[in-house]
């Protein structure tokens, strides 16, 4: 008895760090790609009605924008995190436990708020309530894996900053969640929603993508090129062009928020250099897959910030041209980038799991051919050509073309979905 409790102990204590949290992880992922497929499908009812109106500042369009970014792209990121720190720290993370706290605070957190944009005001202050509990457990979790293991290089820096981004959204947002709920608590709402806006769709979501994919996609491409100081460089000059966005935008400067957007500018140019140097220094003669899409969008997305700026210096800002751009921010980089980089993740770890001894990894079958990427690649397209037209529609306010182009993103999302699933069939 003893020597089988000596034999598990021992079994437990060699586990690799990526199999302890599996369960973890796959919680977020499963849940996150929930939320995907039923905030698409609520949005093929919900686009008719919001390009009518030409404007998401509704409670219907919160709902559907907290749907997708609360509960698809920051419950993925929180998932993914918690396995990417302890691939590339090569640690595990300090509490598994703290995790499936957080998991449970947080969705009824996101759960509670968007129903509070339909239902009931006084909801979205309970969901607030239960989002800043589970963010700030996120938060402790990984800045004591990261104190514990006394390293320090881009990727901590880069995931801090974004952390920090969040934090900072997640406490406007709170802040504008009680100026819906109680009187006298709308004060400077505009530069709160701003600053909110600027926090997390920019420092929290493009911080951590910009950084995830430094670091991720010289796995991907099995690329010699190693982060540099040029990372560095990249991620601060970023982030310091999303501070001073929200500061020029709270103290009514707008000479600061076009120094803000030529710096962000920069940085992102100097991104895509970077990025594309990583794809040029492969060493694999093997097609990378659906990854690839997510490296073409950087420069495709870089540019329409540019065409915005643009617009928005010329013309003027206006609140459709924010909401185009949000948009596709959130359903034209964001969406396709997390499938994309799954596509890798996903099989690495289920791989890991199912092939753990050497008996299991004679019979393996390779983890490149665990998915079918060539079609995944024309899936993801045909969701872009889907997101494609509901811009389409949205710009010529044609609501039949919106919601079309809708339906056709979320049949390509489904069969998707479908595909990396499979990945659980060995």
């Amino acid at each position: 008895m003893s020597n089988e409790v000596t034999h598990k102990a021992a079994a437990v204590k060699k586990e690799a760090s990526n199999l302890r949290i599996l369960k973890l992880s796959m919680l977020y992922f499963a849940v996150g790609m929930v939320m995907l497929l039923a905030a698409m499908i609520v949005a093929v009812r919900l686009f008719p009605e919001l390009v009518e109106f030409q404007s998401m500042r509704n409670p219907k369009g919160w709902f559907l924008a907290h749907l997708l970014l609360l509960g698809w792209a920051t419950t993925v990121a929180m998932g993914a995190s918690f396995q990417l720190v302890q691939v590339i720290m090569r640690t595990s993370l300090f509490s598994r436990s703290l995790g499936y706290i957080q998991f449970v605070l947080y969705t009824l957190g996101y759960l509670f708020m968007i129903a509070g944009f339909l239902i009931g005001e006084k909801l979205i202050v309970i969901g607030g309530i239960f989002i800043v509990a589970g963010v700030l457990i996120y938060v402790i979790n990984l800045a004591m894996t990261f104190i514990l293991k006394k390293e320090w290089n881009v990727f901590v820096y880069g995931v801090s900053l974004s952390v920090i981004a969040l934090m900072i959204t997640i406490s406007l947002g709170m802040r504008m969640g009680l100026s819906f709920a109680y009187e006298g608590y709308a004060n400077h709402y505009a530069k709160i929603l701003g600053g909110h806006l600027w926090f997390g769709i920019a420092g929290w979501l493009s911080g951590l993508i910009i950084i995830f994919s430094i670091k991720l996609l010289p796995m991907f491409y099995i690329s010699s090129k190693k982060p540099s100081s040029n990372a560095y460089w990249i991620v601060s000059i970023y982030h310091a062009g999303v501070w001073l966005q929200a500061i020029g935008l709270w103290i009514g400067m707008a000479w600061i928020g076009l120094i803000a957007t030529v710096t962000m500018l920069f940085a992102l140019g100097w991104f895509i250099i970077y990025v594309y140097g990583i794809r040029k220094l492969s060493r694999s003669k093997r097609p990378v897959g659906v990854v690839s899409i997510a490296l073409h969008l950087i420069p495709i997305m870089c540019f329409l910030f540019l065409i915005w700026s643009a617009y928005s210096l010329l013309y003027g800002s206006h609140s459709q041209q924010h909401e185009i751009l949000i948009y596709i921010l959130v359903m034209g980089w964001f969406t396709p980038t997390i499938l994309s980089y799954l596509s890798k993740i996903l099989p690495f770890l289920w791989w890991a799991h199912r092939f753990q001894t050497k008996e299991e990894k004679k019979n393996a079958v390779l983890l490149t051919n665990m998915l079918p990427e060539r079609r995944m690649s024309l899936e993801l397209v045909g969701y872009l050509m889907g997101i494609t037209v509901v811009i389409a529609g949205y710009l010529l306010a044609a609501p039949l073309l919106a919601m079309i182009g809708q339906a056709v993103a979320v049949w390509f999302t489904i069969l998707y979905l479908i595909e990396l699933s499979r990945t659980f069939r060995y």
